[in-house]
Parts: structure tokens; C-alpha cells; sequence
């Protein structure tokens, strides 16, 4: 075998995938350099000819190169049986073998017992270099519950012995399906970015305070839910805008979103009520809250110096978490240790990134590189306040989103709250220094050419290496779904495709220059099915995009509600899908975040914008995507005239720019009318917002992630249009 050939035999056998096809049907075979890049990034050794055969050789064993793997799986009534792979040394026949078990739960109960006798192979055998290891699978006597179990085995025979440990995962055979599901019931909510909204109390960014008032006022319309952007903490400092699917870390919130007015350490901190009633507050409020965008920096300066207050409020009254002197500081000590090594980390890391005034850890000086280098554990031994400041306000945030959730239910809501759940973190965020080793380097997600994107993205964020996620026992992935699953609520996946496979792109490089890599979708979905149950959280995989039809079948099969927007539910002549022909276990939805709201995709404002910015790659494309707009809307006005959503001769009529009358009315109509059991409605829709949240592909060029909605939340609970669109909905759908 040639070089060449090894090394595409080497990335296959790392999950590599050699080939896919793009959502127009065109083949693309992964190139050797892109083979290369993929196996740099993932660690494995190529360039050497003897490491390349050794490596090589050493793949071609696994799993059968240890008595167990890292991770085993057991979904509740397939019967519990783990694989094992004893060695047989090829000079010796087949031992009687003694086999002893030990399974530790999560609460450190030990069960033990032994067996004589291994049963027969099955799936084969593979000889390595201390010989033969057969594939066996042992029959768990004990019924065990769903969870996380430490299973240890100690095979002992003749002269010898073997050991091996593994994480195993005993999962109900599908997530959490609310009882209503299977009758004929369905459901509408909203969908809102958070910073974007705006109100009387907040500061120039919507907070959770806004949130509860939001909750509130779904509820009057019988709205089932309040959908949310993930809220996961971004980079700190006062520089740029945070795109909320690329940040800091996914473990833990945005402390922007805190409503400090609401904070208890206010009613009792005189520093903070000067400040507050102070000209200079008045001032900077009413400067951020008059701009046209988000202020990210200027709203990060105001709540950072007002937080630091009360945080030196909080210690003044209720002690440190070491020492704490009241019933608050013990709840703040409590949640301290609930949460664990990783808040600790989360606190030093924040602390870390403003005194060295650089939110990138890569551009720290080396010494601080390593969360267990000595200069950083001096650090956390000369900083114990700076570092509590940051905990406090997690603190703060989880009591906040608690409230939120709380009044969902007062207020009949069956979903405590909607929240999404970003792909992964930003290369230079606190995920990755954390977990330096679970990450590949020099490498993007990212997606294939299609029709709203004929370049193909790239997103700027790292991948997970599989193998060493599983190496880990998954303990990352179960702990981003423990911090972001709202309990009674639902957790909407970005990019569930990630659970199966991922587009690898080398850094610097063009989408076409990308491969998808493979990951371990059976374990994972075990843990996504074991982490909803326990929370009884719905879950909706976000499934756009070049989505192979098995991973459709698999989320369906595991109980992950389908995502099905409207622009791309289509029949094979490029029709609307009529609304019997949706999927009942589906949420149903207008548009998304990257893509055009109603309004902008009747206008063909994104492709306006796609020409200027020239993200075409070429400009026939361009003119292809007007054209085809054009038929879109026809297609659009005559599946809305079908069902008599519009009113007579709309078609007919000259379409003006806000398009036929009551437009959005009819889109949500018809998507009320749909099987599928929810529907979401972003706020976007309501109030016929031209511009999108995010624009793909662009960074500088386009305002991203910081448009603020036109009307405040007072205005909008007294414009008519959302009471008669909710009335339209709940003539199909509501509680």
C-alpha cells in the first residue's frame, strides 16, 4: 500500500468520511491534504513512514485492542449486555477464565459478583501482538436503573490476570415525550432574541427581567412557551459583539442578561442606590438605551461596576462561601459546591482574562496557558475575590432564570422556557482552555455550499475530537446539557447533525476544502435520552442543512422532535408542502436566525445583501437566486390562496414591497394548521421585520446579533397585531 493510500486508510479509520454529496447532489471526494490537516488536528501521528504503519496497525485493532472500551451503552428493554474482548495468548488454549464484576452509581453504591464462565464469541476475533481477543458479550444480572455507572472487570485465569474499566450508560430508549404528545393536541409559543428586546427597565440590552414580563404576557395570549437565544457566557471584556453561538463557554450564562435592579444586595447596598439615582447613571442608561443596536461594550462597562457593588454588598452582610455568617451565604456556598471544580475554574478563568486585559487565553503569556501551571494556582491564591465575583454572578443568573421558569408554571405555561443550545464554544474561550486536550486546533466547523449559502461556512469554532470526547467517558457533553436542559422546559440543538458527524474545515482554507469527521451518535443520544428524562425536558434537534435521512430516522427513533422551517419544506416540484403532509413529532417554524425573516425574504433583502457584500462566488449565482426568489413567491401566494389565507386575487394584484395584505397572518396560519405539535413564532414575524439576526459569512460587514426589536415590550402588548395573530393561532393550536 502506498503512502498515499495508507494515509486515507488512516483518516477512514479515525472517522474521517472519504466522500459526500451536497445538498445540489454533487459528489465530493476529501482530498490527501485535507486528510492530512484532519489527522494534525485530531493528534494522530502520519508524516513518519514507522509511526504512520504503527499507527495504522493500532487502528485497525481498536476496539479490540482492550478488555473494555471507554464507553458502554444499555438502552432500558434491549436487553443489558456490555461487550468485552479477552485476550487469549496465541501460544496458550482458551483458559477457564473466573470474571468478577463491579459496578459503582453515581451515588458511590457498589455492587459485585462473579461468574465462572465466559459465553461464546460473538463478532469475531482480531489478533494483536500479545494475540487473540474475541469479542464476548456478558449478560448484567442485576436490573439496573437508568444512569452512570463505573463498570470495572477483572478477568483472572491460570497464571494471569486482566482488568479494564469503562463509563457505562444505562438510558431509557428514547428522551422525554410529554403524555399530550400522542393525542392530537398542539402548541404555539414565541420566539425572541433576548438582547434585542426592549423595555422602560433595562439597560440598552434585554435581561431576564424582561424575560418575566415576556412569560407573562404569553401566557395572557395562551402561548405555551417563550423560546430564547442560548445564553451561555460570553467572551469577557467590553470589546466587540458576541455572537451567542460562539461563546466563552457553554457551561455557563451571560451575566449581561442579569436584571441588577432586581438583585436583593441592592435594597441594602447605599453604594449601589447612590450610584443608581446618580446623574451619571441616568446619563449612560438613557445613551444605551436610545441606540439603534445592542451597545455590548457600554452595557458591559455599566452592569460590570454596578455587579462589583453588590457583590462587595453581598460579602460585607452574608460573609465568603468558606465563612459564610447568614442563610444567604450558606444558599451562595451551597450552589458554590453543587456546581463544583468548574465554577471554581469559570471564576479564575474571567478574573484571569481582565487583569491580563485579553479574552483570548491564546494570547496569554505562556505561563498562564495551563490551568495547572503554577502562575495560575498563585493566581487564584492572590485573587479570591476577583475570581468570587465571577460565581456571584452565575449565582445571580441561575436564580433569575429559576424565577422566569417559576412563573411559567404559576402562570399555566406547559414548557418552563424554550433555550438553545450553541453548537460548541470559540477557539479562544474558556471550554478550551479547560479542556485543552478534548479539542482539535487549526481546524473550523463548518457546512457545505447550498442554496442560501454557495460558498459554504465556516464557522470559527473548534470541533470535539471524538475519540478523546469518548476517552473521557462523554463527561463534557453531559455536563453542557445538565447546564442548559431548563427542567419542564425544552432544549432546542443546534446543528444536531453534530451528534452524528461534523464538517472539518483546516483554518485558513474554503469550505471546499472541508470533510466531515464521525462522531460516536449512539452514546451520544444515550446520554441526550438519559439527561431529558431526568429533567423531563423536550428535545428539538435543530436538522437543516446536508442532513442524511438516517440521522432523521435515529433523532425520531430517540424521541428528538424534527425542525421544519417553512422556506424548505417543499415537494419535489418546488411547491409549498401542504400542512397535512408536516410531521406531528416536529416544531414548526417560519425562519430561524441566519436566516431572512418573511418580510426580508418577500423583499429578497438577504440577497441584496449577499450581492453587496459579494458572498456570491460567482454572479450568475446571484442572478439564479433572484430569479428563483421571484418564482418563491408566487409558489408562496398561490399555497396561501389554496387554503383561502389571503384574501381574493392576491395573486393578481401588483406585489408591493411588504408583499399581499396580511402576509404574515397567512404564513402562520397555514403553519398553525400543520400536524406538527409545536409552532413557533418569532417576534420578528409579528412586527414584519425586514432584517435578520445574523447574516452567515459575514463578520464586519453585516450587524450581527445586535439589532434591536422596533417597539418596546409596552408597546408591543399594546399593538393589536399580536393579540390577532395569537387568536388566529388558537383557533388550532393552544393550551
Amino acid at each position: 500500500m502506498s503512502q498515499l493510500a495508507k494515509i486515507a486508510a488512516l483518516g477512514r479509520l479515525c472517522g474521517i468520511i472519504p466522500e459526500y454529496f451536497d445538498n445540489f447532489g454533487r459528489r465530493h471526494r476529501t482530498s490527501q491534504s485535507t486528510f492530512r490537516a484532519l489527522l494534525t488536528a485530531m493528534g494522530v501521528p502520519w508524516e513518519d513512514p514507522a509511526e504512520l504503519d504503527r499507527e495504522l496497525a493500532a487502528k485497525r485493532l481498536a476496539p479490540y485492542d482492550r478488555l473494555l472500551s471507554p464507553v458502554a451503552v444499555v438502552f432500558q428493554g434491549a436487553g443489558c449486555r456490555v461487550p468485552v474482548f479477552p485476550l487469549i495468548p496465541a501460544d496458550q488454549a482458551p483458559p477457564r477464565l473466573e470474571v468478577r464484576w463491579e459496578i459503582t452509581d453515581e451515588a458511590g453504591r457498589v455492587q459485585t459478583w462473579e461468574t465462572v464462565a465466559l459465553p461464546p464469541g460473538k463478532g469475531g476475533s482480531r489478533r494483536g501482538p500479545e494475540g487473540w481477543r474475541t469479542r464476548v458479550e456478558l449478560k448484567l444480572p442485576a436490573r439496573l436503573k437508568p444512569g452512570y455507572y463505573d463498570l470495572c472487570l477483572r478477568l483472572a485465569g491460570g497464571t494471569r490476570e486482566e482488568t479494564g474499566c469503562c463509563r457505562l450508560i444505562v438510558a431509557p430508549d428514547r428522551a422525554y415525550l410529554p403524555e399530550w404528545l400522542t393525542d392530537d393536541q398542539r402548541l404555539w409559543g414565541f420566539n425572541v432574541p433576548l438582547y434585542a428586546l426592549r423595555s422602560e427597565n433595562n439597560w440598552g440590552i434585554g435581561d431576564f427581567g424582561d424575560l418575566l414580563a415576556l412569560t407573562d404576557w404569553a401566557g395572557s395570549l395562551n402561548a405555551s412557551f417563550v423560546g430564547v437565544n442560548p445564553l451561555h457566557a460570553p467572551a469577557s471584556g467590553a470589546k466587540g459583539v458576541p455572537s451567542p453561538y460562539s461563546p466563552s463557554s457553554r457551561l455557563f450564562r451571560n451575566f449581561l442578561y442579569l436584571d441588577l435592579e432586581a438583585v436583593p444586595e441592592l435594597a441594602i447596598s447605599p453604594a449601589a442606590q447612590a450610584f443608581l439615582a446618580g446623574p451619571e447613571f441616568r446619563r449612560r442608561k438613557a445613551r444605551l438605551v436610545h441606540e439603534p443596536l445592542v451597545p455590548y461594550p457600554g452595557v458591559f462597562r455599566l452592569k460590570r461596576r454596578v455587579l462589583e457593588m453588590l457583590y462587595r454588598t453581598f460579602l460585607d452582610r452574608h460573609g465568603p462561601a468558606e465563612a459564610p455568617r447568614t442563610a444567604r451565604g450558606e444558599e451562595f456556598a451551597r450552589y458554590l459546591a453543587e456546581r463544583g471544580d468548574a465554577l471554581g475554574q469559570f471564576g479564575l478563568y474571567q478574573a484571569l482574562t481582565e487583569s491580563l486585559k485579553q479574552a483570548d487565553w491564546r494570547r496569554w503569556p505562556r505561563a498562564f496557558q495551563d490551568p495547572q501551571a503554577a502562575a495560575v494556582a498563585e493566581f487564584r491564591r492572590q485573587h479570591p475575590a476577583a475570581i468570587g465575583l465571577h460565581q456571584y454572578g452565575q449565582w445571580l443568573a441561575a436564580a433569575q432564570l429559576g424565577q422566569v421558569c417559576a412563573r411559567a408554571r404559576s402562570r399555566g405555561l406547559p414548557f418552563t422556557l424554550y433555550q438553545d443550545l450553541a453548537l460548541a464554544g470559540e477557539a479562544g474561550g474558556f471550554d478550551t482552555w479547560a479542556n485543552q486536550g478534548l479539542f482539535a486546533r487549526g481546524i473550523e466547523i463548518g457546512a457545505p455550499a447550498d442554496a442560501f449559502n454557495p460558498r459554504g461556512q465556516s464557522w470559527g469554532i473548534p470541533p470535539l475530537i471524538p475519540e478523546r470526547l469518548r476517552e473521557a467517558g462523554h463527561r463534557f457533553f453531559m455536563d453542557i446539557l445538565r447546564a442548559n436542559a431548563p427542567p419542564g422546559g425544552m432544549l432546542r440543538i443546534d446543528h444536531v447533525m453534530g451528534l452524528f458527524r461534523l464538517f472539518w474545515i483546516p483554518r485558513g482554507e474554503t469550505a471546499s476544502q472541508g470533510a466531515y469527521v464521525r462522531y460516536p451518535s449512539r452514546e451520544l443520544l444515550a446520554i441526550l435520552c438519559l439527561e431529558s428524562a431526568r429533567r423531563r425536558t423536550l428535545i428539538i434537534g435543530e436538522d437543516l442543512g446536508t442532513v442524511p435521512p438516517s440521522v432523521r430516522r435515529d433523532l425520531d427513533r430517540r424521541g428528538a422532535l424534527s425542525y421544519r422551517v417553512f422556506y424548505f419544506e417543499r415537494n419535489p416540484d418546488n411547491s409549498f408542502r401542504s400542512p397535512e403532509e408536516y410531521p406531528r413529532r416536529a416544531m414548526a417554524a417560519v425562519t430561524t436566525h441566519d436566516l431572512p425573516t418573511l418580510m426580508g425574504f418577500w423583499q429578497g433583502r438577504d440577497l441584496e445583501l449577499k450581492r453587496f457584500l459579494t458572498l456570491y462566488p460567482c454572479p450568475h449565482l446571484a442572478d439564479a437566486d433572484a430569479a428563483a426568489r421571484e418564482e418563491d413567491r408566487r409558489r408562496l401566494v398561490a399555497a396561501l390562496e389554496n387554503l383561502h389565507l389571503l384574501p381574493t386575487g392576491s395573486g393578481a394584484a401588483p406585489q408591493t414591497r411588504t408583499g399581499p395584505e396580511d402576509l404574515p397572518g397567512g404564513v402562520v396560519e397555514y403553519l398553525a394548521r400543520t400536524r406538527a405539535a409545536l409552532l413557533e413564532l418569532r417576534l420578528e414575524e409579528v412586527f414584519k421585520v425586514a432584517e435578520q439576526q445574523n447574516l452567515p459569512g459575514t463578520t464586519r460587514e453585516h450587524p450581527n446579533w445586535n439589532r434591536k426589536l422596533p417597539l418596546s415590550l409596552e408597546e408591543m402588548r399594546r399593538d393589536p397585531e399580536p393579540a390577532r395573530l395569537a387568536a388566529r393561532l388558537n383557533r388550532y393550536r393552544g393550551r
